[in-house]
């Protein structure tokens, strides 16, 4: 089977949302899209903003922030590569179980992660407490190093078709993390995101380019999916669709500032 293979490089964090929900709308075959960021906040769809957020740290850093369409729990994003899967449900490719669907892809952010020289393992279990930081919880299928955390993933379906994304850690910056959420749990103190929380350049001591994580992504989806990968760009369709998402919706205080119920 086919896959797109999209590399749209560093956009502010408006634009990233609203280009994986065009591609959500859009999307015709099996599509794989690579992204990174400039320094941002993305919170999962029915998470509290002021809450949970240090809005006046994010201010001061100059720090972006924008609500997802997926659930979960908020992500700094600054030195990742974070991945997109789009596709049609009626590939059968993914199972209707969503929980089963995560293993699947887990299985291939394993490959690519190995082919960098590195063994993540699948964690197989869903670890509860309050935090607003992504990636100091654990959550199904989620990919983690000697147990800890350097990936994560969400979902959601809409109209036949699905959308995972999530970011893979090329480095972690522990302290400013611990400042940018409001927390009064010890377990998001910089310490403690230490002892849970790695990054390839943890792991490998060396840095990974961006361009060697997207190969090893592109070699991991077409192990593990059988796929034939043919590197593509956005339509004309997709970007129309994306700048008016950016513009009528990911860049409002509307959508990221309020506490949102109705559908996408």
């Amino acid at each position: 089977m086919q896959c797109r293979f999209i590399d749209t490089g560093f956009n502010d964090a408006y634009t990233n949302m609203a280009v994986d929900e065009a591609l959500l709308n859009c999307c015709e075959i099996p599509t794989l899209r690579i992204y990174g960021w400039k320094p941002a906040i993305s919170i999962g769809y029915s998470q509290n903003i002021q809450k949970e957020i240090n809005l006046e740290e994010c201010k001061r850093l100059n720090i972006g922030i924008v609500r997802r369409i997926t659930g979960g729990k908020a992500v700094y994003h600054d030195k990742e590569l974070t991945y997109s899967f789009i596709l049609p449900e009626n590939t059968n490719l993914l199972p209707k179980d969503i929980t089963e669907s995560y293993r699947l892809i887990a299985n291939a952010l394993v490959l690519a992660i190995k082919k960098i020289g590195i063994k993540a393992e699948i964690k197989n279990q869903v670890e509860k407490f309050l935090t607003p930081i992504c990636f100091n919880s654990s959550n199904w299928y989620e990919l983690a190093v000697n147990n800890k955390k350097i990936s994560g993933s969400a979902q959601r379906r809409f109209n036949g078709k699905i959308l995972q994304h999530g970011p893979i850690l090329m480095d972690f910056d522990h302290e400013k993390n611990a400042l940018l959420f409001n927390s009064n749990n010890e377990m998001d103190n910089s310490n403690n995101l230490k002892k849970r929380i790695t990054s390839l350049k943890d792991e490998l001591r060396k840095n990974i380019s961006y361009g060697e994580l997207a190969e090893a992504l592109k070699y991991g989806f077409k192990e593990n999916f059988n796929f034939n990968i043919f590197e593509d760009s956005l339509t004309e369709e997709e970007k129309t669709f994306a700048e008016r998402l950016r513009k009528e919706k990911y860049s409002t205080e509307e959508w990221n500032y309020r506490l949102l119920t109705k559908t996408i």
